[in-house]
């Protein structure tokens, strides 16, 4: 369980990180950073709806986990075996939901800790304003969040297919 969970961890920085090089590669090229949609004001908008909007779906997918393990457990079809290893694909797809959460949430305190930073003087005199990180850093939450968004709903629309497919076999046998 462990090896999985450090591989999942591996392979979202991973996918982070390339995120991050094509958004650095195009905030020097283009003119996308300029875009009103990257502003610290209107990313700090978009993020609390989506975190908002990912609580909402969680609540409404915890509602269906107890319907969801009851149809299993009173399924005679599936073995013990089978049951154990839908209910731990159940949770385990609810652990990939909060993690999506809270890289929204992380990234709502990361846009505000950025937008500080930009306002601060440098006090160091390094010269990094041409890595444009501020801007590289917007472009690549937004991307990163929209895909965490688009997990949560993917997973919730799952959960729900596998609970319409055990009520429609629950009313076939009966």
């Amino acid at each position: 369980m462990k090896t999985i969970k450090n591989r999942r961890l591996l392979k979202m920085l991973l996918i982070i990180i390339v995120i991050g090089l094509v958004s650095n590669y195009l905030v020097q090229t283009t003119a996308i950073s300029s875009f009103s949609i990257f502003n610290p004001t209107s990313l700090f908008t978009y993020f609390g709806v989506l975190i908002g909007f990912s609580l909402t779906l969680y609540t409404f997918g915890l509602s269906m986990v107890s319907d969801i393990k009851s149809k299993i457990d009173t399924n005679q079809k599936f073995t013990e075996e089978q049951k154990e290893k839908m209910f731990s694909l159940l949770v385990r797809g609810f652990s990939e939901i909060q993690g999506d959460i809270w890289l929204i949430f992380y990234s709502i305190l990361i846009v505000i800790g950025f937008a500080v930073a930009k306002e601060i003087t440098n006090p160091f005199g390094w010269n990094i304003e041409n890595w444009k990180l501020p801007e590289t850093v917007n472009l690549t939450l937004f991307i990163t969040t929209t895909i965490a968004m688009w997990d949560i709903m993917k997973t919730l629309f799952n959960l729900a297919e596998i609970n319409f497919e055990l009520n429609k076999n629950k009313n076939a046998s009966s």
